[in-house]
């Protein structure tokens, strides 16, 4: 005790000035739009680096798992391209224009490629959590990469989150593993939609509500649930789960049925995922405003 206080008495003109200098800097920073967000910015790429080179050396260790997650995803998308090759039209990216020729008397028919809907932004996540009532995740990706709010996160097993909070160099992304997660989905084979929530416990289950009583003895374990389309940020069918039991009534509604719902993309697992840019979003969003006025 004695020796702490001779070493304070010596340095203390030394420690002193260190606590002023840090007292300075957070009133600089706190009560200055400019150097904070000077601080914001560096705090962000700094921060970010940090966790990404923690990420490396856990990616490294799980090297095998993920590329058998890698090869099981390749084959899946060229399944899909498999089935888009057989299609003369894709729906998405093309637009038909029907026209009446008044001096021949015949309709025709002409076909104008239009850009797609979504581009898809590749990422990684280097920090995520799902033991919260609310979780989040971080991706190194941000609007030097396109990266913009309320964009989809999704992986190559299905959905994951929505982009919220976004740096030059990384973002953050509300998990669907959050009380606040509202998405559109669907069940794919009795062809209706309802909102996915989760009611918090279990990071692997999640609960579809507003479900028709029409549909409630057509409901079966292990159905598949999909995003629905409706929604300006998730594409229609992604995964989302399937159904793990029959469907009950909604205590907080007894009009409609819940489904609980096992989610396709284990929460606890997540590496490479993909930001979903709706190339429309602005346009939709405006349209949206007119209704609302």
């Amino acid at each position: 005790m004695i020796r702490l206080l001779q070493l304070l008495l010596k340095n203390g003109g030394f420690v002193t000035l260190v606590f002023v200098e840090l007292f300075c800097f957070v009133i600089i920073v706190q009560y200055n739009t400019k150097q904070a967000d000077i601080w914001a910015n560096t705090a962000d790429i700094y921060g970010g680096r940090v966790l990404e080179k923690r990420q490396n050396v856990v990616d490294y260790f799980s090297l095998a798992d993920r590329v058998d997650s890698l090869n099981r995803a390749l084959d899946s998308v060229q399944a899909r391209l498999a089935n888009v090759r057989q299609m003369q039209v894709s729906i998405r990216d093309t637009a038909f224009l029907f026209s009446y020729d008044t001096i021949i008397g015949t309709d025709s028919v002409r076909r104008k490629t239009i850009r797609p809907e979504y581009e898809f932004v590749t990422a990684r996540v280097i920090s995520n959590s799902i033991s919260s009532a609310n979780n989040w995740l971080i991706i190194n990706r941000g609007s030097d990469d396109l990266v913009g709010p309320h964009m989809a996160v999704v992986s190559p097993n299905g959905i994951v989150g929505i982009t919220r909070h976004i740096g030059k160099h990384f973002s953050i992304a509300m998990s669907v593993l959050h009380r606040q997660t509202r998405i559109s989905a669907s069940l794919q084979k009795q062809n209706t939609f309802g909102s996915l929530v989760w009611e918090g416990g279990d990071p692997e289950v999640m609960t579809l509500k507003d479900i028709s009583k029409h549909f409630e003895d057509k409901i079966n374990p292990g159905d598949p649930v999909v995003t629905s389309g409706y929604s300006v940020m998730f594409p229609k069918d992604i995964s989302v789960g399937t159904v793990m039991g029959k469907a009950t009534p909604d205590p907080e509604n007894p009009h409609f049925l819940v489904v609980k719902v096992k989610l396709s993309q284990e929460m606890s697992d997540l590496h490479e995922v993909a930001v979903v840019r709706n190339l429309y979003s602005e346009e939709i969003d405006s349209l949206k405003q007119m209704i609302k006025q």
